[in-house]
């Protein structure tokens, strides 16, 4: 008998350009046809439902989804493949790219797409349910939800950072503290602040609280940062940490999250997450442990440094992709043979 052939599905966000647009397939076209791996490319379109688009090809008997673009298109991926064994494969061509940063996975196309070929490890990561729709990086709302809504796609564009520190100043001066329960694992906290931030990828926690506590991706838990009354003296120092990359960001309360968090306020404060405005508050967010399996390389395939959650799953073995066919039936139940 031939050797089985897997089947990828490969949703590519075309907007880094027409050269990175071309250089990701071209490696496609390099690894996988030696891998013997074949692939379908999703170019995205505005206004695609991307995690519905997954859900529909998973039906369809896809061994593999491999996400090709910045930290949305993971995040619209990651939504369509939660609660699923089929693994993620993740080229990265955005600006932040921060869950692969988080990850280890390689920042060059070329090795990225040889990583996926490669048969490597996997590790198994958090996610974040709100309604129907999972997300990875985070959660926040009041403040910086506010600022993204300020923010036009145009200026973004245009002015690439720029346009945040403008939002950012104009948002200033009329924010205020707002009075706000957070609720976290059923028991509810009350303060008076200007925002609260749910944290799920250790990356980009770090840059926002640099002097906080260590988070990763794969821990089994939310970070919660309640952000607490502000002075006209704060701001300039803000405007400079966003310019030079420098944050400094001042926390009244941080909390930890082993099941969901609730956020409710006075009066409506906007929501983003993910980089996206979702709604307003009241909200509720689920903890997803172990919610999606991430292709990463092998010195990231075991949960990082401080001690590894007991009863997780961390680093898996992955077979060569001849065999991944069969992994798959396994994992949904079915039987391997002999």
């Amino acid at each position: 008998m031939g050797q089985t052939v897997m089947k990828a599905f490969v949703v590519l966000n075309p907007a880094a350009g027409q050269e990175i647009h071309q250089s990701v397939r071209e490696a496609l076209a390099e690894h996988f046809g030696p891998s013997r791996i074949e692939y379908e490319v999703h170019e995205t379109r505005k206004g695609d439902k991307i995690g519905e688009i997954v859900r529909a090809r998973l039906r369809d008997g896809i061994d593999l989804v491999v996400a090709a673009g910045g930290d949305g298109t993971v995040s619209d991926v990651i939504d369509g493949l939660t609660g699923s064994p089929i693994p993620l494969g993740i080229i990265p061509t955005g600006t932040g790219n921060l869950v692969a940063r988080d990850l280890g996975i390689p920042n060059e196309i070329d090795e990225a797409v040889g990583l996926i070929a490669g048969a490597p490890r996997s590790r198994k990561i958090d996610a974040m349910r709100i309604g129907e729709r999972v997300f990875v990086l985070n959660i926040s709302a009041g403040y910086s939800a506010s600022v993204i809504s300020g923010t036009t796609q145009g200026n973004k564009h245009r002015f690439g950072r720029i346009a945040y520190v403008w939002a950012m100043v104009s948002k200033m001066f009329t924010s205020r503290p707002r009075g706000l329960v957070v609720t976290v694992d059923g028991i509810g906290h009350e303060y008076r602040a200007f925002e609260v931030a749910i944290m799920n990828c250790g990356m980009l926690a770090k840059m926002l609280y640099p002097k906080g506590p260590e988070i990763r991706i794969d821990d089994g838990r939310l970070d919660v940062f309640v952000l607490g009354m502000r002075t006209i003296r704060d701001y300039p120092r803000d405007i400079f940490g966003i310019l030079t990359g420098r944050h400094a960001i001042r926390v009244s309360r941080y909390l930890k999250a082993n099941r969901g968090v609730a956020i409710r306020s006075d009066v409506p404060l906007p929501v983003q997450a993910d980089g996206d405005i979702i709604g307003t508050t009241p909200i509720e967010v689920e903890l997803l442990p172990g919610a999606v399996t991430v292709l990463v390389p092998e010195e990231h395939s075991t949960a990082l440094s401080r001690g590894v959650v007991p009863g997780r799953s961390i680093g898996v073995r992955l077979p060569s992709f001849s065999g991944l066919a069969t992994l798959r039936k396994v994992a949904c139940g079915g039987s391997s043979g002999s």
